[in-house]
């Protein structure tokens, strides 16, 4: 653990200027619970801290008090899963985190693991392009 943490401190840094976007993620993706709230706002619901989704896409996670930044994108197995430095913001404060997302084979959905991952084992996140009804 101290390593990667060691890693990631050198590697952040130099990462933070360069962005990444992430080709494996078309569309937006979303918990279903997310998804929800993205399909209410998205049909003119308030968008408010308590409403306001929280969504993945090819520039990272996006919610109403912070988000992710891919910095970095390493393919592991090719099509179908991907390991990613990202920068990560909440107000005023930012931290690396590492993230990683395999693609399930039969539904248009990835499985993310990430810091602070619950006891649950991995969220699985599902296309969620609310105005197309997906």
């Amino acid at each position: 653990m101290r390593f990667v943490l060691i890693a990631l401190a050198l590697v952040v840094p130099m990462a933070a200027a360069a962005k990444e976007r992430a080709a494996f993620l078309v569309g937006q993706y979303a918990t279903a619970e997310q998804c929800e709230k993205l399909r209410k706002v998205e049909a003119g619901g308030p968008k408010n801290v308590g409403t306001a989704p929280e969504v993945l896409d090819a520039g990272g996670f996006h919610g109403w008090e912070g988000g992710c930044e891919f910095t970095k994108i390493f393919e592991h197995d090719p099509g179908k899963s991907w390991t990613a430095i990202m920068l990560c913001s909440e107000g005023m404060s930012s931290t690396p985190g590492l993230y990683h997302f395999a693609k399930d084979e039969t539904e248009d959905r990835f499985e993310v693991t990430g810091p602070g991952q619950d006891e649950d084992g991995p969220a699985a996140y599902l296309r969620c392009d609310a105005k197309k009804e997906n």
